[in-house]
């Protein structure tokens, strides 16, 4: 999970992360984009944001490249209000 990350840029290599399979962003309000190289990564089955809404486009590109290589509907993307219930459920 990244939690009130400052950064502004990430980069990461050509795999990132190749065993990720939850990319969780809470608050991650300065983070311009999501490196589109974790649509490479096959391990990855969900993308959760929290107060970093403005990543939601490149959450979902990278879902759709992975559905055009693929041919299937291989990452879940959450928003806020999916995460909240999840975590009331938790607790």
């Amino acid at each position: 999970m990244l939690e009130e990350v400052t950064l502004a840029k990430w980069k990461v290599g050509e795999e990132p992360f190749p065993v990720l399979e939850k990319l969780e962003m809470w608050g991650c309000h300065k983070l311009e984009e999501i490196p589109p190289s974790f649509g490479d990564s096959f391990s990855l089955k969900i993308i959760e944001l929290a107060e970093s809404l403005q990543l939601e486009d490149f959450a979902l590109e990278i879902k759709k490249y992975v559905e055009e290589i693929t041919g299937e509907d291989m990452i879940q993307v959450g928003n806020f209000k999916s995460i909240k219930y999840r975590i009331d459920e938790l607790w």
